[in-house]
């Protein structure tokens, strides 16, 4: 496992310290979390965009040219 080291403000670090305490946990712990999420968002994001991209493949439908109005689609 690799080790990393971060820069930040000393207060933001010892308020993190002590939420960190209240919730029985670490830093590390907190921060592979938040990295792990991330990252997971990000693939969930790709996977979605992939997929999507590949049902508009297999269908037939497509965008064309505007041949209506607002006017004339909301006409009673």
């Amino acid at each position: 496992m690799a080790n990393i080291t971060l820069k930040i403000n000393d207060e933001l670090l010892t308020k993190a310290r002590q939420l960190a305490s209240q919730k029985q946990t670490s830093i590390n712990a907190i921060v592979k979390q938040r990295l792990e999420e991330f990252v997971s968002r990000d693939l969930s994001r790709e996977t979605t965009l992939d997929g999507i991209e590949a049902f508009y493949l297999k269908t037939n439908a497509r965008v064309g040219k505007k041949t209506w109005t607002r006017d004339e689609i909301h006409a009673r």
